[in-house]
């Protein structure tokens, strides 16, 4: 199972909430709610102390902690965008609503936003700002208390969040949410189940402490950049003064929620106001403007809430749920630079198990890798002591290997290489003896003249020998050829015409008729013109054979001139 925690943070007290679960199933494992000692000459010092010693009685899950701000520390505007999408929505927030916020500088601010509808042409938002200082202070206050927050919210998202999963806001009516902390009253209004307004009333539980009106003071004059981290004491007041002022408070709250209720632009009436926070007499259980008011109870039965005097867990509860997934809202305080701040304090233990794994892998593959080195370097040495006994063996024993007479040079650079006596490794060693033995063989076969710079002429045999062979694998076709006088002369080239070979044929044709032996004739003519390797024929005029020596022609100085240079020849091992 899952667990989280809420941790809601105000002026003057805080509550912690520990849930065990999913989102629809979970049960509060620990509770806490305690006050901040005020006044002293180090109060954050105090508050950590206090915080830290919550933490760790309530076993709090550290890794999955949220946090939940007083909601009068925020601005709230509404703002039309012609954009849709979130992402485009976040690039230009800022610039947006910088006008709208004249008090504070925009870089100074954490901006979020809330979508409340959409159309087809803009979006309507509820933008929520709230100075980095001041968040930055109690995110720091968990952090150094042991339970630094992975997402921070206003009291306002965290409340509606508990609400919403509690059903108790509905698609068909329409409520109000309060939530009275010590200085600020945080007003949600509800219509059918999402959020239509949210507003931060500037009195609290604590409006009538004249201690707790000098604190908020202070940390306000913090906001602005001046010195707020003291908190004086509250001065002595009579219980019949403090009564009065009690009673101020409320009436001022009633009064604030009326004017809430009366402007209210909500699709359905509102049905009621449900509290949580601080409880104050004469409010949960009475009416405004015939509207009830009831106690904020998000807690399901025997869930581990305690019996009595839950209210004020409700925000906690609703920070703790959101960390389990549950709640419609996403508010994101922790954006920007602080955003991230903490993350590498979350990532170190997964992070170092992942670089001992990966150290631990790469050492595992470099054991592999040395070994397969060490072998191929065995292998090549191998190698290069076979090559040594191939190419000169052992001359000082009377051993001699396929170069029966090795020059000096490579004799000598072999027997040191297959020693290990020169620079190079062993495999550069046998790449030297290879470029060594082919710049030899180049240089025999120069002055043998069998390096392609001289050249045999062409063969009249060759083209004597094509020509009749042509001539017999067409004997079916051209019939009985008798060759009466063959010459085969090779014809220096001119210019830029290459060399070539003339054959000079006599040939008889003999068949049924002298039209049969013409037709040969004309078949075998063309047939040779059809050779790459014939540059040209010349045809010599033909004669019928006498009556008295059978049917037939012939004819003299058939000439034929060949280029053998075309002759595809096939090469070894095609």
């Amino acid at each position: 199972m899952v667990k989280t925690c809420g941790i809601r943070v105000g002026p003057r007290r805080f509550e912690i909430v520990v849930l065990d679960g999913t989102p629809k199933k979970h049960r509060i494992t620990a509770f806490r709610t305690g006050e901040f000692p005020p006044g002293g000459e180090n109060p954050m010092e105090d508050a950590v102390k206090v915080l830290e010693q919550a933490v760790k009685e309530l076993d709090v899950p550290t890794d999955s902690v949220g946090v939940a701000i007083d909601s009068g520390l925020a601005a709230y505007r509404t703002l039309k965008l012609p954009v849709l999408e979130d992402s485009k929505i976040e690039e230009i927030l800022k610039f947006e609503v910088e006008s709208q916020l004249p008090q504070w500088s925009i870089d100074d601010v954490v901006v979020d936003f809330l979508t409340l509808d959409k159309t087809e042409t803009e979006s309507n938002l509820l933008v929520t700002a709230v100075p980095k200082a001041a968040l930055q202070r109690e995110i720091d206050l968990c952090a150094r208390a042991g339970a630094e927050p992975q997402e921070a919210e206003l009291e306002a998202t965290a409340m509606v969040n508990a609400a919403v999963a509690a059903d108790i806001c509905h698609v068909d009516d329409a409520q109000l949410l309060v939530h009275i902390g010590e200085v600020s009253t945080a007003v949600v209004v509800m219509d059918g189940g999402k959020v239509r307004s949210m507003r931060a009333i500037r009195i609290g539980a604590l409006a009538h402490d004249a201690g707790a009106a000098a604190s908020a003071g202070a940390e306000a004059g913090a906001e602005s950049g001046g010195e707020g981290g003291e908190r004086p004491a509250a001065p002595v007041l009579s219980p019949d003064e403090l009564q009065r002022r009690l009673e101020l408070s409320v009436a001022r709250i009633r009064r604030e929620l009326g004017r809430t209720l009366s402007a209210a632009r909500s699709a359905n009436p509102i049905t009621a106001i449900y509290v949580c926070g601080w409880e104050l007499p004469n409010l949960v259980g009475q009416q405004i403007q015939d509207v009830p008011v009831y106690e904020l109870d998000v807690f399901e039965e025997d869930s581990g809430q305690p019996a009595q005097g839950a209210a004020p867990l409700v925000v906690a509860y609703g920070v703790a749920l959101r960390q389990l997934g549950g709640g419609p809202l996403r508010a994101s305080l922790r954006r920007e630079e602080l955003r991230f701040s903490g993350t590498m304090e979350r990532l170190e233990m997964p992070m170092a198990i992942a670089v001992l794994l990966m150290v631990t892998w790469l050492a595992i593959v470099n054991i592999f890798e040395r070994e397969r080195l060490r072998r191929a370097e065995t292998d090549v040495h191998t190698w290069l002591k076979s090559a040594r006994n191939f190419l000169i063996a052992n001359p000082k024993e009377g051993l001699v290997g396929n170069l029966t007479k090795p020059w000096p040079e490579l004799q000598s650079y072999v027997e040191r290489a297959s020693d290990l006596q020169v620079q190079e490794t062993p495999a550069d060693a046998l790449r030297e003896i290879e470029s060594r033995l082919k710049t030899r063989i180049a240089d025999l076969n120069s002055k043998l003249g069998l390096s392609g710079e001289v050249t045999q002429p062409q063969s009249a045999l060759e083209a004597l020998t094509r020509v009749t062979c042509l001539m017999h694998d067409m004997s079916d076709r051209i019939g009985r050829v008798a060759i009466r006088k063959v010459m085969a002369d090779m014809q220096p080239g001119r210019g830029s015409e290459g060399e070539t070979v003339r054959v000079t044929l006599d040939l008889s044709f003999y068949n049924d008729s002298s039209t049969a032996a013409t037709l040969a004739y004309e078949t075998f003519k063309a047939e040779l013109e059809a050779q790459p390797w014939v540059r040209s024929v010349t045809p010599e005029a033909t004669k019928e054979f006498p009556a008295d020596q059978g049917a037939g022609i012939y004819t003299d100085g058939f000439a034929i001139v060949c280029d053998l240079a075309k002759v595809q020849r096939k090469t070894e091992g095609s």
